[in-house]
Formats: C-alpha cells, structure tokens, sequence
C-alpha cells in the first residue's frame, strides 16, 4: 500500500501542490494528468524525496525508501561517454542491485558504441534497459513516450502490463488516450489540488481539464 500526503509543495509564493492525500491499495498503472505547470513532475519528485515538502510518503506502512521507486524522469540521465553496456554495468554496481528473474533488455540497442552517438530516443531506450535489470514495487515514468517509436512504445507498455502484477506504475502523459485502456485510475492535477477519475468517469477528463 502506498500512501501519498502532501500538505504543501510551493516554490518561493506560489503554491505548487497542497492538501494531497491519496492511498494506492493495489497494484497496477495509474495515470497523471495536467496542463503544463500544473505540477506533475513535483509531484513525482515529492513521491521519490528529491526536493522538500510538507508532508510524508510511506509505503507499506514504512517511509517511503528511494531504493523502492524507479524513476524515469523526462530526460534520462545517463553518460555519454559509456558504451550502452558499461552504463549498464555501472548502474548495476553503482545502486548494488540484484538481478531480477524477468531482468531483459527490452529494447534493441547497440551494446558497444558510445551513448553521446545516440539519439534522444536511443538514450532513453539504453537508460531504461538499465533501470530494468531489478524489479522494484513503484515506477514512476514522466512523459516516457516522447522521443520514442512506434514499435517502442508498444514494446514499453507490454513491458509494463507485466510489471504491473507486481508494483505500482505511474505514468505522466498528455496523450491521454494512452492511459484509457491500462490505468486502474488516472489523476487530474490543477489548480495544485488531485482529482481521481476511475474507468467509466475518463471521458470527462478533457471537458473537466480544458473547461478554462
């Protein structure tokens, strides 16, 4: 069970998140949604402790562990000056990871050239090729889509349609009808407060979301 309690997230006068108090009780994906500056991205890194807030995250009754969460930001950060082989190797020995029994390299990517040669997309592909080598019982992915092909983005969400019998997914996204047929319920972040959608209430999300 995760439990997510933001009392208040501002930057300097204005407020970013505030009066946030979710539980996830179950495993799966669940989609966040928002216009741009509404707040998704802090609220991921409120979930993954990486900047100060009011309030607490715990999972499974314990507060929340970094080790517990794969985060997948929008830009990957990952070294240019590796092969795709060694960054994976150094991520591996770098968090001490354990190896998973469905660990894989999901996406094609050449083991022994140097990641500054990639594209954005391929960047993305050998950053998560490393993530994947553990499993962990939350993922966050903020816009993993962009910058990633057709066949890709299938191979991703196939990927995650399995992990999600295990761990709790979020997935930030402003193609919403990607989220339709996977999320358990998808999240409206504006005006710095969340609203819940499940399944039969999705088709109101855009009205609800471009009303202003």
């Amino acid at each position: 069970m995760l439990k997510i309690n933001i009392e208040r997230k501002d930057f300097g006068n204005k407020i970013i998140l505030q009066n946030i108090d979710l539980t996830i009780s179950k495993n799966g994906i669940y989609g966040i949604v928002g216009k741009n500056g509404e707040g998704k991205t802090t609220f991921f890194k409120c979930i993954n402790s990486l900047t100060p807030f009011k309030g607490n995250v715990e999972y499974n009754n314990k507060v929340i562990c970094k080790k517990e969460i794969a985060f997948f930001p929008t830009e990957v950060p990952i070294y240019d000056e590796l092969t795709s082989k060694e960054f994976s190797r150094f991520y591996k020995e770098l968090l001490d990871l354990k190896d998973s029994a469905m660990a894989t390299n999901i996406f094609d990517v050449p083991q022994e050239k140097l990641i500054k040669t990639f594209s954005t997309g391929m960047k993305k592909k050998a950053y998560m090729n490393a993530v994947f080598q553990t499993e962990y019982p939350i993922y966050i992915f903020d816009e993993p889509f962009n910058g990633l092909d057709l066949e890709s983005n299938y191979l991703l969400m196939q990927y995650l349609r399995r992990l999600a019998k295990t761990s709790i997914i979020f997935i930030s996204t402003h193609i919403l009808d990607s989220l339709y047929k996977d999320c358990e319920t998808i999240f409206l972040i504006q005006d710095s407060k969340i609203k819940a959608f499940e399944k039969q209430e999705y088709e109101t999300i855009e009205n609800i979301l471009f009303s202003k």
